[in-house]
């Protein structure tokens, strides 16, 4: 197999070149637009595919990304990236983190939101990111690995670094952390929890997901210590980041399209909608890669073996072919999306997120009084594959007690099922 990651350096060091659309997209994975990244994507998708040298190439259509998500193995992770793990693991997660299991965590993710919209109510504002977007993703995980919960500024400092390792090296944006301290955070989070697993270890009373990991699961099949720190590792890493970013992104949707929020305080099912639309217009991951295992045929353009696909998540989300307005927010659109991948490489913690997200914005709704933006424009990270809020401030009138009803009398009961296309992509679930 070729090696289409130094031919990427390569490219990108050396040969600009006076071609519009590769020049877009170095304009992009240079991080140089990621305020407002929408525009530039959307004129590469136009071009159609961009190839950069002979072994990398940009894919920024629906079609192609869809394909390529299908069809590709996941390309090599970056050095101090958490690892993608094996099928047991991923089989494991996908039992815990289904809908159904999934759908039993309301209650809790609705007492931590009420929890932190309480300690922020005397202050009369709320910065979502810090008050929100970060501590309820990380309650919620610490709680479903039997973590405590004194611990989760210690994770958020591991987690957040090795976070920063899905930039990807094809692009120049400035990354928050450095290769040493992603390696630190890396080995601290494995000692962590391989103590965690051995501490569950002959114990038949825990139901935490570490536990119910390391216990005889479905036809007789257990993880190993490894397996199961794999396991925690990967829902940390891939888990924390992504549903904060997902979270302060769709407060920030509401918050943009004020009547949304009468209409979920109304409704609280209209959330779920609310999301679905932000995952696509706005998605917290822009951007992946994957490797191409074998001659590809995607959509008329010939892959060959080993090249790199940087597939454009964003791009294609917005791509006409899908809606005729595709730039507009639209919740009652339906649109499909990529924002959790596609099968076989699907996100065992999709439901989780969306969860999360959905009760924040319910809770947004109901219990922040004239919510409205504060003083000073909203700020993002300067990362281009993992899209996210820096800080988002919001004045309020005040704050509702946390006693009042979830859903008011007369509104519909809450969809807690996937969206449509989400099934269909389920359905041909492989790993």
């Amino acid at each position: 197999m070729r090696s289409g990651r130094s031919a990427m350096h390569l490219s990108f060091e050396s040969e600009a070149g006076p071609d519009e659309a590769r020049s877009l997209v170095l304009r992009f994975l240079s991080g140089d637009v990621h305020v407002d990244p929408y525009p530039v994507l959307n004129r590469i998708r136009e071009a159609g595919p961009v190839w950069l040298g002979d072994d990398v190439v940009v894919l920024s259509s629906y079609a192609h990304c869809a394909a390529a998500l299908r069809a590709a193995d996941r390309a090599p992770a970056p050095a101090g990236a958490c690892p993608v793990p094996v099928p047991r693991p991923h089989r494991a997660l996908d039992r815990v983190l289904g809908a159904d299991a999934t759908a039993d965590l309301a209650p809790l993710v609705r007492s931590l939101v009420d929890d932190r919209l309480d300690s922020v109510a005397a202050r009369g504002r709320l910065e979502v990111v810090s008050d929100l977007a970060h501590p309820v993703p990380m309650a919620v995980l610490s709680r479903l690995l039997g973590l405590p919960a004194a611990d989760a500024q210690w994770l958020h400092r591991r987690v957040t670094a090795l976070g920063a390792a899905t930039e990807l090296p094809v692009t120049g944006a400035q990354n928050p952390a450095s290769p040493a301290e992603r390696r630190w955070a890396e080995a601290e989070l494995e000692t962590y929890l391989a103590e965690a697993v051995r501490s569950r270890r002959g114990r038949a009373d825990g139901d935490d997901l570490l536990s119910r990991m390391v216990r005889a699961g479905e036809h007789g099949e257990r993880l190993t210590d490894s397996e199961a720190v794999s396991a925690g590792r990967f829902l940390l890493a891939s888990g924390y980041e992504t549903t904060a970013a997902l979270v302060s992104a769709c407060v920030l949707a509401l918050l943009r399209a004020p009547h949304e929020i009468d209409a979920v305080r109304r409704d609280p099912s209209r959330a779920r909608r609310l999301v679905e639309e932000t995952l696509r217009v706005d998605p917290p991951v822009q951007v992946v890669e994957r490797l191409a295992g074998t001659d590809l045929d995607l959509c008329g353009t010939r892959v060959p073996r080993g090249t790199v696909m940087v597939l454009l998540l964003a791009a294609a989300h917005r791509d006409p072919a899908l809606t005729p307005d595709p730039d507009v927010f639209a919740p009652d659109g339906g649109s499909p999306h990529l924002a959790f991948g596609a099968e076989p490489h699907h996100c065992p913690g999709a439901p989780l997120a969306r969860l999360i997200a959905r009760t924040v914005l319910v809770r947004f709704a109901q219990r922040v009084a004239g919510a409205r933006f504060a003083l000073g424009s909203t700020s993002y990270r300067p990362c281009v594959a993992l899209r996210g809020l820096r800080a988002l401030w919001v004045d309020a009138d005040g704050f509702a007690a946390r006693d009042l009803p979830w859903r008011p009398a007369g509104a519909p009961a809450p969809d807690l099922r996937p969206p449509a296309h989400a099934a269909h992509d389920a359905a041909g679930r492989t790993s």
